[in-house]
C-alpha cells in the first residue's frame, strides 16, 4: 500500500522524503510539451533552406540538429527520472548534458548568423583602420600619396 503525507516542505512516499524541485519540474514539463513543436519547426526550416547551403554547411547543420534532437530526448528523460525519483546520477547526467552539450550546440545555432557578422565586421574595421593610418601618415609626411595610390604601390 502506497501512502502519501504532505507536509510544509516534503512529500513522504513509502516513508521516504521526496525532494523534487518544483521549478525544475515545471521547466521540464513545458520543455517536453514544446520540444515536438520546436522539432517540427527546425525540420521545416532545414528543409526550406537546405538547398541554399554549401556542402560543408549542410553537413555541419544536419550533424548539429541531429545531435540536438538525441541529446534533448536523453536530457529530458534524465531530468524527469532524476527529479521525480531523487536520483543523483540521473540529475547529474541531466545537468552535464545541459551544460556541456545542449547549451553549446544551441548557442552555436543561435549565434551563428551574428558570428559571421562579427567576424566580417572586424575584418572590415581592421582593413579600413590600416588604410586610414596609411593615408593620414602620408598626409602628415607631406608625400602627397593618396589612398588609391597606396593600393597600386605594391604592384
Amino acid at each position: 500500500k502506497k501512502t502519501f503525507q504532505i507536509t510544509d516542505t516534503y512529500i513522504f512516499f513509502l516513508g521516504r522524503h521526496v525532494l523534487s524541485n518544483l521549478p525544475l519540474q515545471m521547466a521540464l514539463y513545458f520543455n517536453v510539451i514544446f520540444a515536438p513543436v520546436w522539432t517540427v519547426f527546425i525540420v521545416l526550416f532545414l528543409i526550406e533552406n537546405y538547398s541554399s547551403y554549401n556542402e560543408l554547411y549542410k553537413f555541419i547543420i544536419v550533424t548539429i540538429i541531429a545531435t540536438l534532437f538525441v541529446v534533448e530526448a536523453l536530457r529530458l528523460y534524465l531530468g524527469y527520472e532524476g527529479n521525480l525519483r531523487d536520483r543523483i546520477p540521473e540529475l547529474a547526467g541531466f545537468w552535464m548534458l545541459t551544460l556541456f552539450l545542449q547549451f553549446p550546440l544551441q548557442g552555436i545555432s543561435a549565434i551563428e548568423p551574428i558570428l559571421w557578422i562579427l567576424i566580417s565586421g572586424y575584418c572590415a574595421l581592421k582593413y579600413t583602420a590600416t588604410q586610414q593610418t596609411i593615408y593620414f601618415r602620408n598626409i602628415k609626411l607631406g608625400t602627397g600619396v593618396k589612398l588609391a595610390d597606396t593600393e597600386n604601390k605594391d604592384d
